[in-house]
């Protein structure tokens, strides 16, 4: 009986010591929080058009020095996240990105290392920034009119072929027609500087046409400029 009882007490004993010795996971009164957000750069990357906070964007949490990963959550519509009911130990946060040295097609993990060092902590782990180099849309418009002139007669210049060029990104090029009136418009821009141009013929011999340009910066998410316009020869 004596041996039986002692042998109870060490694996009592065995059991509370085991479990005061948690290795990094769940189980515990502890937390990570942070934000994610993402830098959007023109098609180079060469260019960083605009740092912003990214919603429902996974982030992903390895447990121990190991193969995959624990758990992931995704982000709030501000950015945030959070990771509870953790024991003190050493983490490994990481987020998808695109690759912005442009060496591989994948994405690649961008990671952040955290280290919780006592019971009842949250830890700030601080910003996880991602990269992203596709179009930018916003809110903000431009649009004129064209008018035409031949033989000394003008005219309302219908189905006219308008270009648009961001000049922080040369490969975004858009074009639109003119309507009935000779208007155009060019919607859903975000705050940066363009070319709007068209052509007109020439009224010597060379070059057969001329182009006819203005550079025009938006400065606001919703701005709305107008009346840049065009006279061009037929």
């Amino acid at each position: 009986m004596k041996l039986t009882g002692l042998f109870i007490l060490l694996i009592g004993f065995t059991f509370f010591f085991s479990s005061c010795d948690k290795t990094p996971g769940y189980g515990g009164n502890c937390g990570i929080t942070g934000i994610v957000k993402v830098r959007k750069f023109n098609s180079d990357y060469s260019v960083l058009r605009e740092e912003t906070v990214l919603a429902n964007a996974d982030v992903y949490i390895v447990f121990q020095d190991g193969q995959g990963y624990g758990d992931k959550v995704k982000t709030s519509y501000d950015g945030s996240f959070n990771f509870n009911h953790l024991v003190p130990g050493d983490y490994k946060l990481f987020v998808y990105s695109n690759d912005t040295t442009m060496l591989s097609s994948a994405q690649i993990p961008i990671t952040l290392a955290v280290k919780i060092t006592k019971n009842k902590q949250l830890v700030n782990a601080g910003i996880l920034k991602t990269a992203d180099n596709a179009p930018l849309k916003g809110n903000a418009s431009i649009s004129g009119n064209i008018t035409g002139h031949k033989l000394g007669a003008s005219y309302t210049a219908i189905h006219e072929k308008v270009y648009l060029t961001d000049m922080l990104d040369s490969t975004n090029t858009n074009a639109s027609y003119t309507d009935y009136s000779g208007n155009y418009t060019f919607n859903n821009l975000p705050i940066g500087k363009y070319k709007i141009y068209v052509y007109s013929k020439n009224t010597v011999a060379t070059p057969p046409y001329l182009l006819l340009d203005t550079i025009v910066s938006i400065v606001k998410n919703n701005d709305i400029i107008k009346n840049i316009n065009f006279d061009v020869n037929d």
